[in-house]
């Protein structure tokens, strides 16, 4: 049971402190405000994260894994691929459009030179996820439902087929969020796009079962 009750406080801190980062900002958010509005001492804090970094990794952790899950499925369970891939892209959107990510990429860009948050947030974080999208990619060369080639290069084709000017629009506020632009759209041009290039041939599409 204490270890249950760790668990939970420890979710219940990255729960908070993604609230405070997001409505206001990393940089204006110190430990001390963190532990009052958890109704705790700031010794209570650090046993859990030693530093307010460590925090930021944990929350940036946790909201790209859940949403990652979610994400995965919408690209799994679908039968006909052209529309798991449009399903794929609008959640994609939808996610790194919102107000969150935005916040914690900001956080993370503007730490002071040296810092190595950024690069570790790239192995640690995004490209694990990344890379098992990859996986589902070669999964899906391997069922006869793509051509065959690298997964990866696949995958960032697929990525920057949807980013387009995007998340640069949103970072500098030009768009406030998905709800600015037309996502199921461009999913859907980036989808067709990807497909006319890694589709499969007609011959070499699986047969349906009769």
């Amino acid at each position: 049971m204490a270890r249950a009750r760790t668990e939970e406080k420890r979710d219940e801190i990255v729960q908070i402190a993604a609230e405070l980062f997001q409505k206001h900002g990393y940089d204006r958010c110190s430990m001390a405000a963190l532990s009052e509005r958890l109704g705790g001492s700031k010794a209570t804090l650090y046993g859990y994260f030693p530093s307010k970094e460590c925090l930021l990794r944990a929350v940036i952790k946790c909201e790209i894994a859940t949403e990652f899950d979610r994400i995965m499925h919408e690209l799994v369970e679908e039968e006909d691929l052209r529309a798991g891939l449009i399903k794929l892209g609008v959640a994609y959107h939808n996610k790194r459009l919102s107000s969150l990510p935005v916040a914690n990429i900001r956080s993370i860009v503007n730490q002071p030179p040296g810092s190595t948050m950024g690069k570790e947030f790239y192995e640690t974080i995004i490209r694990p996820h990344f890379e098992d999208i990859a996986k589902q990619i070669e999964s899906l060369i391997d069922q006869g439902r793509l051509k065959r080639d690298d997964p990866w290069t696949m995958l960032m084709h697929w990525k920057g087929l949807n980013d387009q000017d995007l998340f640069e629009r949103r970072l500098i506020g030009a768009i406030s969020g998905p709800e600015d632009v037309d996502v199921k759209k461009i999913a859907t041009q980036a989808a067709d796009a990807f497909l006319k290039i890694y589709g499969p041939d007609e011959e070499a599409k699986p047969k349906k079962a009769k």
